[in-house]
């Protein structure tokens, strides 16, 4: 950077993040910072990224740091990227699971991912597995600027 440049402090991730990238990247967040059940974080861990939940790890890939949905400092694309890469794990877990369903009532991909993360017999080889396998699924059936 020459000393005249600017840097950039922009805040935003990639606007073009994949489905297929963003559920790696929290496979990888969960394998590096820990997960857990029955919540998105573990907020009693005083670190700047705590161990997670499989959603709470998409969330904070999505917005590159820990955040509720419902943060009122959340920016909306980075949002967006999170809800998308939520929908799409919850398909890859529940193929009923059709987010596109407006006429009849199904569960949330919230509730889909949430359900399937919170159960006593999951482990953490569990999630990233099926974080990773979704995210192959999704490349596998678009394919967009030379994803596998």
């Amino acid at each position: 950077m020459k000393a005249t440049q600017q840097p950039t402090t922009t805040t935003d991730l990639d606007p073009d993040m994949t489905p297929g990238v963003l559920l790696r990247s929290a496979a990888i967040y969960l394998q590096r910072y820990g997960w857990i059940r029955n919540d998105f974080f573990d907020l009693t861990n005083e670190v700047n990224f705590p161990p997670a939940c499989a959603l709470g790890a998409i969330n904070v890939c999505a917005h590159g740091r820990p955040i509720l949905g419902s943060d009122d400092t959340a920016d909306d694309d980075n949002t967006d990227t999170a809800i998308r890469g939520v929908r799409v794990f919850a398909a890859y877990l529940d193929p009923e699971y059709d987010s596109a369903d407006t006429v009849t009532w199904k569960a949330s991909a919230f509730d889909v991912v949430s359900q399937w993360n919170d159960e006593q017999d999951r482990t953490i080889k569990d999630v990233t597995a099926a974080l990773n396998d979704a995210a192959d699924e999704w490349d596998s059936t678009h394919h967009t600027r030379g994803a596998r």
